[in-house]
């Protein structure tokens, strides 16, 4: 979370907790178990002795509404796991297939990372419980699935399986999968600064196309007729905004960040891979709707 004054502990406390329950909803988490939440965090990783302020500053500096969200689910929330997979099933599914032989193994690596994820520990806590937030929540079920990938593999070198049995395909995929895992983790968060600059410059009509064309995925014809436009208007519009949001992200790999070429070619082809990447899900944040912002957008333009 990014702010531009340092805020009072009650009301950075109270600015996490807001952030998290717009983001995700109310899951019966308290603010005051938010908050010690935070805190426990904070000693875990700064010790007991740190100044107040730098325990402040590291706090401000978590992904809380990640924080949030893992809270409630530790806290067996049946509402919030649900809104944990709804955001991060297809994604983990995602991840373990790019990281596995086959789709058969993908699915088994997966689903033993969600139920990883639910169960309690040698402590008695979810596993989910252990996310801190320093990173995205994204990055860190990335992280686990490919250790748990590279365990498995260990596991059954270790039981003398044969190297020439696996697949010279996944062979090769496997080197380019950790590529593109380092690669990810060197440049996520430029990648997202660009990709939420560029959501800030669409204006509110241009959200809305891409909403309805690939969120709401209705076809071009669709659209036309909702907005009272010609087809082709609606494909040009898309074409430029689509131009308007690379060029947007090229800028501020340029001169905020200041990559090099390569480096910017570098993240516009994690964009293409890498899942976790969702101008969209940007979308709804910038409108300010934690969900089903098209629908309620279409109501205002009928």
């Amino acid at each position: 979370m990014s702010r531009s004054a340092k805020p009072s502990p009650a009301d950075l406390f109270e600015q996490a907790y807001s952030e998290g329950y717009t983001c995700h909803g109310d899951f019966g988490l308290e603010p005051e178990v938010f908050a010690a939440h935070l805190i426990a965090i904070a000693q875990k990783h700064l010790g007991q002795g740190v100044p107040h302020a730098v325990a402040l500053n590291f706090i401000d500096s978590l992904h809380t509404c990640d924080v949030y969200l893992a809270a409630a689910c530790a806290q067996r929330s049946a509402e919030a796991w649900s809104r944990f997979m709804g955001l991060y099933q297809k994604y983990l599914n995602a991840i373990a297939l790019s990281v596995s032989p086959s789709s058969d193994a993908a699915r088994e690596l997966a689903d033993s990372v969600l139920v990883e994820m639910f169960l309690p520990d040698r402590s008695g806590h979810s596993r989910i419980a252990s996310y801190h937030g320093r990173s995205s929540l994204a990055t860190w079920l990335r992280a686990i699935v490919c250790h748990r990938a590279i365990n498995e593999r260990e596991r059954k070198d270790n039981s003398l399986e044969r190297i020439e049995s696996m697949p010279e395909m996944a062979e090769k995929g496997s080197a380019c999968n950790i590529e593109a895992i380092l690669r990810a983790a060197r440049y996520q968060d430029v990648i997202n600064d660009s990709l939420r600059n560029s959501c800030n410059c669409l204006t509110d009509r241009e959200r809305l196309l891409l909403l309805l064309r690939y969120d709401d995925e209705l076809q071009v014809s669709q659209i036309a007729r909702l907005l009272g436009v010609c087809p082709s208007t609606v494909t040009r519009q898309l074409e430029r905004i689509q131009g308007k949001l690379h060029e947007n992200v090229v800028a501020t790999l340029t001169s905020k960040h200041n990559l090099q070429q390569a480096e910017i070619e570098e993240c516009l082809a994690d964009l293409l891979d890498n899942p976790s990447y969702s101008i969209l899900a940007l979308i709804k944040v910038c409108s300010g709707e934690a969900t089903d912002v098209a629908p309620k957008t279409l109501s205002q333009q009928r």
